[in-house]
């Protein structure tokens, strides 16, 4: 618990039923709120009980799998109950802006004369400031992949597996940011007087969506981009495979007839016929790739 002379800071990492029922008992939690904060699956939420409010954030887990793409996997979510008297907060699992935000509030929270609204501005904004690195982070991400795609020297090849993930983690942060930035209006009531706190959370938050937005739309283009460019190496093979038939053609046409084992044909015993066959084929060989020249056909 942290401490100061009108408000204090409890802060609860992963209690068991027994102790958050005995710490509702004791600071008088709705029974609601304390199931909604039993639930790690529940998505942000804001709601006024008397003069104590209650809400649900979720923030980035740095602990995460790389390869996690869901809510339940990226995000932990992060209760808060609050008064002019005292702070409370339950997560399942430590986070690291907590632990930095326990260690700057032990001493800071003498040195303001009301430190409530600045504690729970501090703890709202590193919530929402967790997102910040894993966007910045598949930003980056994101520039390797089209380098891969555009076949940059020096690239790996690209991985359509690794751009899918990349999406569905974008869809993810997006989702938060949105259900987050929905409850802003309603956290500006924490503010009334200190409209600068909310400013900065209101800043982070238009900040962060842009970037996740760039990220979503990018994604996305990108994996456009990986098909059309699919398609159109497939349409070039499937364009030499056609040119090279068409060459062929004719010239199994002539040495099927010839092939033909009948007495009487054309041409069969003169003594030139092979050599005029011959020149033939390379007769139409040649006023093929002349005619398909001319229509720019064999063009790359």
């Amino acid at each position: 618990m942290i401490q100061a002379q009108n408000f204090h800071w409890l802060d609860l990492v992963d209690p068991t039923v027994a102790e958050l029922e005995e710490v509702a008992k004791k600071y008088g939690l709705h029974p609601t709120s304390v199931q909604d904060c039993l639930d790690p699956e529940h998505l942000p939420k804001f709601e006024r009980i008397d003069t104590l409010t209650f809400i649900i954030l979720r923030a980035f887990d740095h602990s995460c799998d790389p390869h996690a793409d869901t809510v339940q996997e990226l995000t932990r979510k992060v209760a808060i109950f609050y008064t002019p008297a005292f702070l409370i907060t339950v997560h399942r699992s430590d986070q690291v802006f907590f632990e930095a935000l326990r260690e700057k509030w032990k001493t800071k929270i003498q040195s303001l004369p009301y430190p409530a609204p600045h504690l729970v501005s501090d703890l709202i904004y590193s919530i929402f400031h967790s997102y910040e690195k894993p966007i910045d982070n598949d930003l980056d991400l994101l520039e390797k992949m089209e380098m891969k795609v555009f076949g940059t020297q020096g690239a790996k090849s690209f991985e359509v597996e690794e751009a899918y993930y990349l999406k569905r983690r974008a869809s993810v942060f997006k989702r938060m940011l949105k259900l987050s930035a929905d409850l802003l209006p309603k956290i500006s009531s924490l503010f009334e007087g200190n409209n600068p706190l909310f400013q900065d959370i209101r800043d982070s938050m238009d900040s962060l969506f842009f970037f996740v937005d760039e990220l979503m739309e990018n994604t996305n283009s990108l994996l456009y981009l990986h098909l059309s460019l699919a398609s159109h190496r497939l349409n070039d093979v499937i364009r030499v495979l056609t040119i090279i038939s068409v060459f062929i053609l004719p010239l199994n046409l002539i040495t099927g007839i010839y092939g033909m084992n009948f007495e009487w044909m054309p041409e069969l015993k003169m003594a030139w016929g092979y050599p005029i066959a011959l020149f033939s084929m390379a007769g139409i060989v040649a006023g093929l790739f002349f005619w398909f020249r001319k229509k720019g056909w064999l063009k790359s």
